[in-house]
């Protein structure tokens, strides 16, 4: 699975913060429990993400970060999304099967692709 993790040193703990592709491949950030579309660059280079419930929930929670490293994360009005991102890593998980063994059938790539998610 092409999922990249970064582990970042912030107020003495660690969070780990993973990357996947979207269905249109876009990156998509998910730390704490919640997933994030990128939004903007900042200054300096800075990274803007914003929650990918903003539409839906109008939430205005946002991560920004610089070289994958968290500078500010700002609340969210709702709770985390788990289930919706352990969806998004399957369907991700399931895409790069299938983009890599093209030999594979669709029911072997889906039956491969459910054994090793949790």
């Amino acid at each position: 699975m092409l999922v990249r993790y970064c582990v970042c040193l912030l107020f003495f703990y660690f969070i780990i913060i993973e990357f996947i592709k979207s269905e249109k491949g876009k990156e998509k950030l998910i730390c704490n429990g919640y997933m994030y579309t990128f939004e903007k660059f900042g200054t300096e280079e800075k990274s803007i993400w914003k929650c990918d419930q903003y539409k839906k929930m109008k939430c205005k929670g946002r991560i920004h970060s610089l070289n994958n490293e968290i500078l500010k994360e700002i609340q969210h009005n709702h709770v985390q999304d788990c289930g919706n991102i352990e969806a998004a890593k399957a369907v991700n998980l399931i895409i790069n099967m299938a983009t890599q063994n093209v030999d594979l059938s669709t029911r072997a790539v889906i039956s491969s692709a459910s054994t090793s998610v949790s």
